[in-house]
């Protein structure tokens, strides 16, 4: 799942995707927020995710995540995929 907002001059994407360990069970959700999709599609993939799509599929955002990516524009924030856990910077 991929998701795309636009805030001011910033596209916050998020995305579920598997983690670098390529686990079964190692699905992150992470949130960033960047110029353009595919820049934040490479702050992403510098962080080690894998298959990160190339466009969203949908427009639809958790508040608390685009909170998460407009606090520090350019970090990759991440959680683990439907955890209550907080938004964390993904280590790169």
């Amino acid at each position: 799942m991929t998701a795309r907002a636009r805030v001011a001059d910033l596209v916050v994407a998020y995305a579920v995707l598997v983690d670098a360990t390529n686990a079964c069970d190692a699905l992150d959700e992470v949130v960033v927020a960047a110029d353009t999709w595919a820049s934040a599609a490479d702050l992403i993939r510098a962080c080690g995710y894998l298959k990160v799509p190339r466009r969203a599929t949908s427009g639809g955002i958790a508040a608390e995540a685009v909170e998460a990516a407009l606090a520090a524009p350019g970090t990759v924030f991440r959680k683990r995929f439907m955890s209550d856990t907080p938004w964390v910077p993904a280590a790169r």
